[in-house]
């Protein structure tokens, strides 16, 4: 296995589609591009760990424009937890790859020249990326995409997850060639892409019980929808402070605690999503599936909503 840690390399049968990582224990992030040999309709892949064991995933999302995929892990409790830590990348921070091709291929690394640029994707999306300096000159950097960028740990700062890298610069000199300069996508612009990491998914999954009054065509709503099979939202181990929305608050918008439409709820519909979402944290906690780490800070966050409700304030 090239890869090591939270790595993974993905695979349609025998065929080597490329790498990615795991976000938690359910998803795994990759390039939109290194699944680019799968069939229009395929959507299953194997999921190779770093200790060589091999699990199924689901191709649930594909943003082509922004050269991101998100997988599904169809066997969770399969996989080790080894999740990474996430952070905010800073110019002049030194980086490193966590996957490489092959066994013969080195690893990457270098220094972080710009920590957030607009760029547009050769799959003509806009995004805010990384522009990473390797150190490696290796003329063709094609195998690494879709793999870890992780910052090395200095004095200063900690080992953490800065984000995919996704692309090579053409040498303008020799266009058949690669320059050392990559791009990679931060986890602040993984995370407004996706739904699957946004509150207001999380809250319209953990619908309160019926017994709850809500106004009239909400509970209709429940009632149409509740039979719907919904994989369980999970929260990627990013420190709150670095969450979309750069306050802290918990991604969606403003932080707030929305109706399953985004429409502002009453005090006691906030109480009871509040509460299940608090006790789903602690679950998901005692399972695995989020970083103990970042358990207490959202706990917080909910905690302080609804009692801002409760007297007559608003959420933030």
């Amino acid at each position: 296995m090239p890869g090591s840690g939270y790595a993974v390399d993905l695979y349609q049968a025998d065929r080597p589609l490329g790498a990615g990582f795991l976000l938690t224990r359910c998803f795994v992030l990759t390039a939109d591009h290194c699944l680019r040999y799968l069939a229009g309709d395929e959507e299953h892949v194997s999921v190779h760990l770093g200790d060589g064991t091999a699990v199924g995933g689901r191709v649930c999302r594909r943003i082509e424009e922004a050269d991101l995929a998100l997988i599904e892990v169809l066997e969770p409790e399969l996989v080790p937890l080894t999740l990474p830590v996430g952070d905010l990348p800073r110019r002049g921070d030194r980086w490193r790859g966590l996957h490489r091709p092959t066994l013969g291929d080195p690893h990457l690394g270098g220094h972080v020249d710009a920590d957030a640029v607009d760029y547009t994707c050769v799959g003509g999306g806009r995004i805010q990326a990384m522009q990473l300096v390797a150190e490696q000159a290796l003329g063709d950097y094609s195998g690494y995409s879709g793999g870890p960028v992780e910052r090395v740990t200095t004095a200063e700062r900690g080992a953490a997850l800065l984000g995919v890298l996704i692309e090579q610069y053409p040498d303008r000199q020799a266009p058949d060639r690669a320059a050392n300069v990559l791009f990679a996508v931060p986890l602040r612009e993984v995370m407004s892409r996706f739904p699957h990491f946004r509150t207001g998914h999380l809250l319209r999954v953990l619908e309160p019980p019926a017994s709850v009054a809500e106004p009239v065509g909400r509970h209709e709503e429940q009632s149409a929808t509740r039979g719907a099979a919904v994989p369980p939202p999970v929260a990627v181990p990013v420190p709150v402070n670095d969450l979309p929305g750069g306050d802290g608050a918990l991604p969606g918008g403003d932080g707030a605690l929305p109706g399953g439409d985004g429409a502002p709820v009453s005090v006691d519909v906030a109480v009871a999503k509040g509460e299940a979402l608090l006790s789903a944290l602690k679950e998901w906690s005692e399972r695995g599936l989020i970083d103990p780490g970042q358990v207490a800070g959202l706990q917080v966050h909910i905690a302080k909503n609804v009692v801002d409700l409760a007297l007559g304030g608003e959420a933030s």
